[in-house]
């Protein structure tokens, strides 16, 4: 809608323009033969009376002649139509260069906003590795003191019928040790899991915006080289 208020604006002002030309032109005209009936009648003021009675009519029911406009003066409303058309021309040029130029802005920061959440949603990703990883090395770790009470178990059981030379009491004292050092290694697993999971949902939610992001620089690209491609067009066609 932009360019075809200033296109409809143009053709006002050139018609508004070309009328002002014919109006200057014809105010001149209307001088010259103003001028030109001056001097013929002070002429024939200065001749005799009696000419005047031989030709009474001769100068009756004559028009005054209209002057067409001189060669120089077609030459320069020629000139400075030309002059005009060119200065429209390269003042459409010139806002056409400025639209693709803002567009390409535009298209510049939506790329370096989608490269920003990229690079985000990477260090999420690794942050998401780093704690899943953890989580692991936990669970093995629980895994060793689950199988470390299953040997207690075995021994406390030996030591109801005298097999070992341990008591009950300090087997359960053991076993009791391991069950609580296995429940703490299994409570931060879980908290890394978490972790990781929470990391796991930035990184898909910064992936998301990038590809907004990423989208909106596409279309900003194509509208530069639309706006591109059309002022290389006038140039072209005013050369």
């Amino acid at each position: 809608m932009g360019a075809q208020e200033e296109q409809a604006k143009r053709r006002e002002f050139q018609r508004r323009t070309d009328e002002d030309i014919d109006s200057f032109l014809s105010r001149q005209d209307k001088s010259k033969t103003s001028q030109s009936e001056a001097a013929s009648s002070s002429k024939t003021g200065s001749e005799s009376f009696q000419a005047k009675k031989q030709e009474p009519q001769s100068t009756q029911g004559k028009q005054a002649p209209v002057e067409t406009p001189e060669p120089d003066q077609e030459d320069q409303i020629r000139a400075a139509r030309t002059s005009r058309a060119e200065r429209e021309a390269y003042q459409d040029v010139a806002i056409l260069r400025k639209k693709a130029h803002a567009f390409g802005h535009k298209a510049a920061k939506m790329y370096h906003k989608y490269k920003a959440n990229e690079a985000k949603a990477q260090k999420c990703s690794a942050k998401a590795v780093a704690y899943r990883e953890k989580a692991a090395e936990r669970k093995e770790k629980a895994a060793g003191f689950r199988e470390k009470v299953k040997e207690y178990q075995a021994e406390l059981s030996g030591a109801a019928q005298g097999k070992t030379e341990l008591s009950p009491e300090s087997l359960r004292t053991k076993m009791a040790q391991m069950e609580r050092k296995m429940a703490k290694q299994e409570e931060v697993a879980g908290r890394n899991e978490a972790k990781a999971a929470d990391q796991s949902a930035r990184a898909a939610k910064l992936k998301t915006k990038a590809a907004k992001f990423l989208e909106q620089n596409k279309l900003f690209e194509s509208e530069s080289k639309l706006y591109a491609k059309r002022a290389d067009n006038l140039e072209k066609a005013g050369v």
